[in-house]
């Protein structure tokens, strides 16, 4: 038996208030391209017949629901390519709500392939998928170490501590880039879709220094109820880990204004180079904090320290108010940010800034 949520059934009869948009049940599978690649066997030239082994394989690592297949592809057409191959772990049931996760997370990446700001699927099979390979994830950098610290510990009694390496304005073009990968999210043309897991180990860097948002098995394509002509909020239960919305750890109705909440986060962790609560590492003493309202502390010399900063300050708290009808949009983010940067840019133009010279450039 499957039930109605995971049928493609017809809304219109069966839940005619809250109702998937046309896309929600698209489905592309490409297997044969799967079935080609060979987990165990290492290419190797001297080998008499390599010739006819075109891949490349080696295991790199696993998450919790997938792990993780650098594919080099020795093909005869064009040079090299890798690819990135994530399969599901074996310690999970091969159930039809797990083989679900991996269709909204392929369907993202497939609707959004114009999108410059999300990785590219090259294919899509049952619990597989491949994708372009990216090497360089950005958490490590921003939020180096373990993230956490002792106030005390802190070296700020004559200005902050920021733990990470990246200059003012690099902070500024990492938190509009994220920004707007989300808002390609919550504008696409066919309906508003929510990342739901927003976090900095979401997104990759390019060789090319282009940042890109991955990872969309906890996706959710929200409902419209055309009646209302408005989107319904859908609800995850309680939220779980330090980097989620007070309403996803309170149980409450969700849309994508968590996501816009967790960016509030990220920004503070490339302010900081630490997790929000930094001093505390109980999640559940967090999730308390956060279902009361508290904020996390910040250092009021961030506010004036620099022009980039200070309004970095400004939109982190617009992101991280409480009531999500409170909150900026994705859209009021990535708006703010721009004209941050374009206030910068003229500034550095008029004499009115100092850019960082090249050797303040450590990543």
């Amino acid at each position: 038996h499957v039930s109605h949520f995971w049928a493609f059934d017809d809304d219109e009869i069966l839940d005619p208030e809250c109702r998937r948009p046309a896309f929600w049940s698209g489905y592309y599978p490409n297997c044969n391209n799967f079935h080609e690649y060979d987990l165990t066997t290492k290419y190797d030239e001297s080998i008499v017949g390599a010739e006819n082994h075109e891949y490349d394989s080696a295991y790199v690592s696993h998450g919790y629901f997938r792990e993780v297949w650098l594919i080099e592809n020795h093909g005869y057409e064009g040079p090299d390519e890798t690819l990135a191959l994530k399969v599901f772990r074996y310690k999970h049931d091969m159930e039809f709500k797990n083989l679900e996760t991996v269709r909204k997370d392929a369907l993202v990446m497939e609707r959004l392939t114009a999108s410059p700001r999300i990785v590219n699927m090259y294919g899509h099979c049952a619990f597989s998928v491949s994708v372009e390979a990216i090497e360089n994830e950005m958490e490590e950098f921003i939020v180096p170490g373990d993230g956490y610290a002792k106030p005390e510990d802190l070296d700020d009694s004559e200005d902050v501590d920021p733990k990470n390496h990246y200059t003012v304005p690099e902070k500024l073009d990492i938190a509009l880039a994220m920004a707007e990968s989300i808002a390609d999210l919550h504008g696409f043309e066919e309906g508003v879709i929510v990342h739901d897991d927003i976090q900095l180990c979401q997104w990759l860097k390019t060789r090319d220094g282009v940042l890109k948002l991955g990872d969309f098995n906890r996706a959710e394509i929200m409902f419209y109820d055309e009646e209302n002509e408005r989107y319904c909020k859908y609800n995850n239960g309680n939220g779980y880990g330090n980097y989620r919305a007070p309403e996803e750890f309170d149980a409450r109705d969700l849309n994508e204004q968590i996501d816009v909440y967790s960016m509030g986060n990220n920004i503070y962790g490339l302010l900081t180079g630490l997790w929000v609560f930094y001093e505390n590492e109980d999640d559940g003493v967090v999730q308390d904090k956060v279902i009361k309202g508290e904020s996390p502390f910040i250092d009021e010399r961030y506010r004036t320290r620099s022009y980039i900063e200070g309004r970095l300050v400004e939109i982190m708290e617009r992101c991280l108010e409480f009531k999500p009808n409170r909150r900026a949009t994705i859209f009021e983010v990535v708006e703010f940010l721009r004209e941050t940067k374009a206030e910068y840019d003229r500034r550095v133009a008029a004499g009115e800034e100092k850019a960082p010279d090249a050797a303040s450039r450590i990543r």
